[in-house]
């Protein structure tokens, strides 16, 4: 058993026994500053869930985490010094270490799988008459970013459908705010993650279609959609404090692998889904273990220079400083 997971179970069977909080977290004083800026989807609920339950703070770490809208915004946070972590899609940290900014991936949170373990979903609203990929040359499709992972998803369902990007009108909107678009008619169809997915697809007034799944259109091969990330100056003064994180961003992550209930309850209190389409909410756990693979970033970088999306050479060695188990 290690150091940290040692030190979680000691607290919690204090505070058992004293009746209070599930944890005893120690004296703040004792406990590392870490700051962790994030996009909302699904493999957050596994930090939030932890941080609420004093999780972070037995373990030695003051989590302080804030909501950014989209993966640049992300990437910006731990630029300009703001963040320590980030938890977003792939794709922003290797486009921003692509332009000087020297971040790693840490911690790998989701991937997904063909047939039954693709989780990005790409919808189209009822009245947009759109029944496929193929039907949406020349009409209006939503992503959350630039640069970001639905815009490679996008570009690789079009191709395997024989469209490109130039056949679309592509309409950048954060996550939080496609629902109401395909409601009000602005867009026709977009690409979304849960829990925002779940939402759409239990909204009437939209009568969403699902048009197709995947973060890429051939997941025969795994890919990574949710990680950690870090720059590399935090990582080289704080590896304690990441490896800290990490373990209890893991054992919560299990926890609501194992409890459905939990997971449903997690959705509704923390992004305000019905408990109807909370149900609906799957973390995209293809994989159990967290460590970053150099073959899963290799498969992305791939595919982002296969769609025209590499600005500079790059490695996947480049990418990888590892705290997953």
């Amino acid at each position: 058993m290690t150091p940290v997971l040692t030190r979680i179970l000691a607290a919690g069977a204090v505070a058992t026994a004293f009746g209070s909080s599930l944890f005893a977290p120690p004296a703040l004083a004792e406990n590392t500053k870490l700051r962790l800026a994030y996009l909302m989807a699904d493999s957050m609920l596994s930090v939030m869930v932890a941080k609420d339950a004093g999780e972070y703070e037995a373990a030695g770490i003051d989590l302080e985490i804030f909501e950014a809208q989209g993966g640049p915004a992300v990437v910006a946070a731990l630029a300009s010094g703001s963040a320590d972590l980030g938890y977003s899609a792939p794709i922003p940290p290797i486009n921003a270490r692509m332009n000087g900014v020297p971040l790693k991936l840490v911690l790998a949170l989701g991937h997904e799988k063909a047939p039954d373990m693709q989780y990005t979903g790409f919808v189209a609203s009822k009245a947009s008459g759109i029944a496929d990929v193929a039907g949406v040359k020349g009409r209006k499709i939503a992503l959350n970013a630039n640069g970001g992972l639905c815009e490679l998803a996008w570009r690789d369902h079009l191709a395997a459908a024989g469209l490109t990007w130039e056949d679309v009108q592509p309409v950048v909107l954060p996550f939080p705010q496609i629902e109401a678009a395909l409601q009000q008619g602005a867009i026709d169809a977009a690409c979304v993650v849960n829990p925002f997915y779940a939402a759409i697809m239990h909204n009437p007034d939209i009568g969403a279609v699902e048009i197709a799944t995947g973060m890429l259109a051939d997941l025969t091969t795994p890919g990574l959609s949710d990680v950690i990330f870090a720059n590399e100056s935090y990582i080289a003064e704080h590896p304690e404090a990441i490896r800290a994180f990490a373990e209890v961003t893991e054992a919560s992550r299990a926890r609501l692998l194992a409890d459905k209930e939990l997971l449903t309850a997690a959705a509704e209190k923390y992004v305000g889904l019905t408990p109807e389409a909370a149900k609906d909410v799957r973390l995209p756990v293809a994989r159990e273990s967290t460590v970053v693979e150099l073959s899963d970033v290799q498969y992305l970088l791939d595919a982002l220079k296969r769609h025209g999306m590499m600005t500079a050479p790059i490695t996947a060695e480049d990418l990888t400083a590892n705290f997953g188990q």
